[in-house]
């Protein structure tokens, strides 16, 4: 096996600022190159997943599993026994908020925001000596500044001997503090928490490179910290890199408690990555608002209140009208916050592809795949953290006892993921390819569910656009007369367009039978059937029953978005839509609101149609599980909100040489978020597409569809992980003719 000579890490925005530039910039878009051992080493572990990933068994790998799996067993025993989960409903009476203070990553900002909102806080100050209260044996809450009405603890949670007092004294026994700041997380979890006392982590986190940046040049001016550094004033960026560095990886080593003397491994890295998915509330740097605004509701935080109101915007979150907080100077250095300027320091960027940059790099390539892991564990706590206050309306579309079983009892869960691979129907499964099966064009045919309002009526027109054969509902339109001939049959629709289309209707179940009684799919290999390079369709059941086989099978790919964003975009849709048979014009006099307010006539659409139930019957956990496991073993999953990314996975998937010069044309004109005016081939949909206002998260109307479509919340979360584990299928293949 060639080892790779790259590897691809995402860094987020440089050293800081809003990603408001178009562009996502949580996602990898540099290559990184570094010294040839710790290539080695990631690629062994790279390896060892993709090899179990792909195992004949089509099982998820053990490294998966440990990464996305709801199991505890990487899980260090203090923080199972002493640590709240991420996916536990926040209660603040019974857990206190422990904040791992990772230097030059906003910490200070966060501290000083919950002290502004008068909040009791335990980090550094309340042991100082001149306050008097650092050799006192009980928990004492004072004001350490008159008239600023801000509240401490007289403890130094920020290093080991001040957790081992506050350990003494009882303070999470005591629950007198709101907030615990800590540098030593490993260390404080294990020793101040108990099992009848747990804490609620979180943190923020930044790109390791621009954090080390930072810490360069503020320890040089810094006079204040124990770290001064007055030597490294006359240093070169590349000077200071080169050094010895005694805090190299420091997020994997303060997260598994090794000493910096100790070097850490993929082990500790997939200690860690455990740790922080189960139970880290994560925040990111470059996020702040966002990353505040979730830290807020774990801790009950109400920002409608005055004080609390006020201090957001104070730090610049809320209402921009004197938004003082910006992360980067127009010219491109970093700019302290109004309120921070002790703490913060202006300085220069260092740029990807820099020599800095990759000497930075290089030596903490553990943190480098950490924070590649936490910007993905960012993404998916969204829906997590915004279901807390959801659960109220999820209860009452669950049945009695549901949420319960599917977030709070691990054997009932496994219980029921077992019960849904026996429940798996053989005629499916022995019709559709598994995701891992060579991909064998005689004997198969790529099947394309088509989920409404997700980007499925783009993606076939992409296609088109390359010249495809698709069968979907086009071909058995009576305007094109091909609908009333008993033979099958490819024809092109449209004069400009390239792309061909079978004369058969695969939408609905009459038009599937029809198709099955010509001979559609069943009889591929008679030379007078029509090539086809794909079936496009909603009816997932129906169409893999009636139209494949064990001898023709179907190679399942789908496009998704999230069930609110796609519940909304329906209905604005519907309101206008009088060319589809689903058109209410009792719709078109609706708000969003009245029409969010309750069930109409669907719900969970996904799950349902997965596992064919009805809208009229209940849903159980383990009809949750057999639609995870559907996707799980058939489906290569995209998504709607990584729509290029997914493009390429289908690309791969149907043999598309993106190289070739048609196809990238396609590609770019139906990836790109500007129309090209240089393809004139086919157009855009400009019916399916269109503008609409989008619902506010946490607005009436959201939580009435999340609530409705809890269960499909709960699979897209699985979805979502499903594309980026996905990604080892796809990792360095592309396609040339």
């Amino acid at each position: 096996m060639v080892l790779p000579t790259t590897i691809n890490y995402q860094r987020l925005g440089g050293g800081g600022g809003n990603s408001s530039n178009g562009a996502d910039p949580r996602r990898p878009t540099k290559t990184l190159r570094i010294c040839g051992s710790v290539i080695l080493a990631y690629c062994l572990l790279s390896i060892l997943d993709d090899v179990l990933f792909t195992s004949g068994s089509g099982r998820r790998s053990l490294l998966s599993e440990l990464y996305l799996g709801a199991t505890h067993s990487t899980l260090m025993p203090w923080a199972y026994h002493h640590l709240v989960d991420v996916r536990d409903k926040p209660n603040p009476d019974a857990e206190t908020a422990l904040f791992w203070h990772i230097p030059k990553s906003g910490g200070t900002t966060a501290k000083r925001l919950y002290q502004c909102m008068g909040q009791t806080l335990a980090h550094r100050v309340g042991a100082d000596p001149k306050f008097g209260h650092d050799q006192t044996d009980e928990v004492v809450v004072f004001e350490p500044h008159q008239g600023k009405d801000w509240k401490v603890v007289n403890v130094d949670t920020t290093i080991k001997p001040g957790i081992l007092r506050a350990k003494k004294m009882g303070l999470v026994q005591s629950h007198k503090t709101d907030m615990i700041f800590t540098m030593e997380p490993q260390f404080a979890g294990e020793h101040l928490y108990d099992e009848d006392n747990k804490a609620r982590f979180m943190a923020l986190f930044r790109h390791p490179v621009d954090r080390a940046v930072s810490m360069f040049y503020y320890l040089q001016t810094a006079t204040w910290e124990r770290t001064y550094r007055p030597e490294w004033k006359d240093m070169s960026v590349i000077e200071w890199a080169n050094l010895p560095n005694a805090e190299e990886d420091y997020m994997v080593h303060k997260l598994v408690g090794k000493s910096f003397g100790e070097k850490v491994d993929e082990t500790d890295l997939i200690i860690a990555k455990e740790l922080v998915r189960q139970r880290f509330i994560v925040g990111l740097m470059d996020e702040m608002e966002e990353s505040i605004r979730r830290f807020n509701i774990v801790l009950g935080v109400d920002e409608s209140k005055e004080r609390s109101e006020q201090c957001m915007k104070e730090f610049g979150f809320g209402p921009k009208e004197e938004n003082t907080f910006s992360a980067v100077e127009s010219d491109g250095s970093e700019k302290s916050h109004a309120t921070d300027k002790k703490n913060s320091n202006s300085h220069p960027k260092v740029e990807e592809f820099s020599p800095e940059f990759e000497a930075i790099a290089s030596r903490n390539p553990m943190d480098m795949l950490l924070y590649q892991y936490i910007l993905r564990l960012f993404d998916e706590q969204k829906e997590i953290v915004d279901s807390y206050f959801s659960e109220e309306e999820a209860e009452n579309i669950l049945p009695a006892g549901e949420i319960h079983e599917f977030f709070e009892d691990p054997q009932k869960e496994a219980v029921a993921k077992k019960k849904a691979l026996s429940l798996l129907p053989k005629e499916m499964d022995a019709n559709l390819m598994d995701i891992t099966d060579p991909f064998n064009e005689g004997s198969s045919t790529a099947f394309f569910w088509h989920v409404p309002k997700c980007g499925g009526t783009t993606l076939q027109r992409l296609y088109w656009c390359m010249g495809f054969t698709l069968a979907n509902e086009v071909g058995a339109n009576p305007k094109f007369g091909y609908n009333e001939r008993d033979d099958l049959v490819a024809f092109r629709p449209w004069d400009n367009n390239p792309g061909q289309v079978v004369n058969v209707d695969v939408s609905s179940h009459e038009g599937i039978l029809n198709a099955k009684k010509k001979g559609f799919l069943i009889n591929s290999k008679d030379p007078s059937h029509p090539h086809v390079d794909l079936i496009s369709t909603t009816e997932f059941q129906f169409a893999s029953m009636m139209l494949y086989t064990p001898e023709h099978q179907g190679r399942m790919f789908a496009l998704f978005r999230h069930p609110v964003d796609r519940a909304v975009s329906k209905f604005f849709y519907l309101r206008k839509a009088k060319w589809e048979p689903t058109y209410n014009e009792r719709w078109a006099g609706m708000s969003l609101d009245e029409w969010a307010s309750r069930e109409r006539g669907e719900n969970n659409w996904m799950v349902r149609q997965l596992i064919s139930k009805s809208n009229q019957d209940p849903l159980t956990s383990q009809d949750l599980e057999l639609a995870k496991e559907i996707i799980r073993t058939k489906f290569i999953v995209g998504l709607m909100d990584e729509f290029e990314e997914s493009v390429h996975r289908f690309n791969v998937l149907l043999g598309v040489d993106e190289s070739d010069a048609k196809n990238s044309q396609c590609i770019d004109e139906y990836t790109s978020n500007e129309k090209s005016t240089s393809i004139s081939t086919t157009d855009k949909n400009t019916w399916n597409s269109y503008s609409h206002p989008e619902v506010t998260q946490g607005s009436d109307a959201w939580r009435s569809l999340h609530a409705i479509n809890y269960y499909d919340v709960l699979l897209y979360r699985y979805i979502r992980e499903q594309f980026w584990e996905q990604e080892a299928l796809f990792r360095g293949v592309s396609v040339k003719s």
